[in-house]
Order: structure tokens, then C-alpha cells, then sequence
């Protein structure tokens, strides 16, 4: 007899990333809900509509929750970031956290024994820690002992994300291994996908000329090395105006959505003597969260960053599900 494979449920599930790190653990999404079409659709397109119910969380209950083993959350982010304004989860939008505690609570027994939350590191900082004792005094309230780590996408691909994941248990808590260590040196160079065009030479200009002193002589520095080089570069409002800086290595900052302070990223390539920047492409965004094969054709260009943005970088979730949620639920 098949033994069938782990069971999970997701919250916030985006276009689902989170499914698809899942997936190689061999854990299978049963029911997924989020409330974005667009999102949505990239979801359907790649893993059809059966599990998917589109809609506000706050009017779900956890009768329409299926038995599952295990329950994930990545909750909105904006009020606990630094791209926000740091109000907390009593805010608007992140504090839906709280509808996911709801729900568990509303599935009783038939709660998964294991749970895990995912969000930017603000959730540990903001106001003063209050939020994240909070997280952990909910959990407490329904059986499950907690604790957290922070993971870098950095260890498997050239972006630099960290998340934290609070990761509870109904066993008790759980013991969580360290962060993992990058695997290789990885830079831009090993996902740029060469079939867009590079800026003109007047609208070059103009990004050279929103370069500060520091940034000026950084760039000068690349252009004038002997091999070629991609550098990820962001807009930022700084006295009033926008400015753009470009990374001190070879990987891109956090992608983010265009709510984000940095929002939409660029791409420099740089050396020999030249100089070329454009707008990263969806099929970049798409491999610097490790989700390459997907289709995106279902929205469009824009609409595909934004949803990649705010997904979790699917070689992260596979590592988190082997190293830290497989050997909690075959205990």
C-alpha cells in the first residue's frame, strides 16, 4: 500500500511559491487561499484551481479548512517592514495574521500539528518585540511551542532576502537548526537573461547623473575592471529626489513590490571599458526567487514582478521543509 504524502494548507499563498518549495519535499497543498486575481492567476496557470479559494481570509472559517499536517502563513509584510511604516500587526494589513491564528483555533482538533509563519525580520523588531511575543503568546494559547530562524536566499541564489520563519509545534518546541551557509559563489551573471534591450544613451545619461559622489566612483570602479560584471541597482527618494544606487556586489537586493521603498530593480553590466543598465525582466525576477519554469503569460510583465516581489524564494522553503518541518511531522 502508497503511503500518501504530507498535507499542508496555505495561507497567503501569492502565486504559490511556498507550494511549490513544498512540492519537492514531497508535501502536497491541499487548500490554498489568497484574496490578489492577479496573484491568482499565476497560480492557476501553473497549478490549475482545485485547491485555490480566492478571497479575504477574514471570511473564511476553519470548517472550510481541510485535514492537513501542516498550516503556513506568509502574512502581508508591509506594516512590519522597513519599507513601511513599522505599525505593527495591529495595522490593517498585516495584522490579518491574526485571522490565520482564528482559524486554527476554529479547526479545534483537527488543527495541524505543525505550523509555520514566514515574514520580513521586522516582525521580530517591531514595537520593541511586543509583536513577535505576541505571535508566540497566540500560538502558546493554542497548544503549539514556537521558535524562529532567519534564512538568507543568498545560500541559493544571487539575491539577498533574509526572512525569518516561526516555525510551532503541538509536540512542544521545536528545535530549529542554524542558517544555512551560501553553497557557492553566486552572482547576477547566473540568471540575466539577455533578450531585452539596454537603455538609450540619453536615459543612461540621466542614471549616471543621479549618482552620488560615493556611487559615481563605485561605478567607475566596475567599468573600469578587465571582465564584465552585473550589478543590481535601485531607485530611492533621498532630499526630495529620486537617486539611484548600485549594489557593492554581485547580487541583487530584495526584490520587492512596487508598494516597496526600492520597488522595480535594474540591472548594470559593467566592465571593459562600458557601461549599459535596464529594468530587470520577469523571467530574472522569476529566477532570482528560484521559480524559473513557471508561466507568467496569464498577467502581465508588471503584474508578474509584483507577485514575485512578494513571494517567498521557493530553494529557501525546500531547504526550511527538509531541515526543519519534514522532521517534525514524521516524529
Amino acid at each position: 500500500m502508497a503511503v500518501s504524502n504530507l498535507r499542508a494548507a496555505e495561507f497567503f499563498a501569492g502565486m504559490g511559491l511556498m507550494r511549490a518549495g513544498l512540492e519537492r519535499c514531497s508535501i502536497d497543498t491541499v487548500f490554498a487561499n489568497d484574496i490578489d486575481d492577479a496573484k491568482a492567476a499565476i497560480y492557476r496557470d501553473n497549478w490549475g484551481d482545485r485547491e485555490l479559494v480566492v478571497g479575504d481570509i477574514r471570511e473564511l472559517t476553519g470548517r472550510e479548512v481541510p485535514d492537513v499536517d501542516l498550516a503556513t502563513a506568509s502574512s502581508p509584510c508591509v506594516d512590519v517592514s522597513l519599507a513601511g511604516r513599522r505599525l505593527g500587526l495591529n495595522a490593517n494589513r498585516s495584522g490579518v495574521l491574526y485571522d490565520f491564528f482564528r482559524i486554527l483555533g476554529e479547526m479545534g482538533d483537527r488543527a495541524p500539528r505543525t505550523i509555520m509563519i514566514e515574514n520580513v525580520p521586522g516582525l521580530l523588531t517591531v514595537n520593541r518585540g511586543r509583536d513577535y511575543r505576541q505571535v508566540t503568546s497566540e500560538l502558546r494559547n493554542l497548544g503549539y511551542g514556537a521558535d524562529c530562524l532567519c534564512v538568507n536566499a543568498a545560500a541559493f541564489v544571487p539575491q539577498s532576502r533574509r526572512r525569518v520563519f516561526v516555525v510551532g509545534s503541538r509536540d512542544g518546541t521545536p528545535l530549529l537548526p542554524p542558517s544555512p551557509e551560501p553553497r557557492k559563489a553566486l552572482r547576477l551573471s547566473d540568471i540575466v537573461s539577455e533578450e531585452d534591450e539596454w537603455w538609450p544613451l540619453r536615459r543612461l545619461e540621466s542614471f549616471m547623473g543621479t549618482l552620488s559622489p560615493h556611487q559615481a566612483k563605485r561605478v567607475a570602479e566596475y567599468r573600469s575592471r578587465d571582465t564584465v560584471g552585473y550589478f543590481g541597482a535601485f531607485r530611492r527618494t533621498r532630499n526630495g529626489r529620486a537617486v539611484w544606487e548600485v549594489r557593492a556586489d554581485e547580487i541583487a537586493g530584495a526584490l520587492r513590490t512596487t508598494r516597496g521603498g526600492s520597488a522595480k530593480q535594474a540591472l548594470v553590466r559593467a566592465g571593459r571599458g562600458e557601461i549599459s543598465v535596464r529594468w530587470m525582466n520577469v523571467r530574472e525576477y522569476a529566477r532570482l526567487q528560484g521559480a524559473g519554469e513557471l508561466r507568467y503569460e496569464s498577467v502581465s510583465p508588471n503584474q508578474a514582478m509584483f507577485a514575485l516581489g512578494d513571494a517567498v524564494c521557493v530553494p529557501v522553503i525546500e531547504w526550511v521543509g527538509r531541515h526543519c518541518l519534514l522532521p517534525l511531522m514524521a516524529a
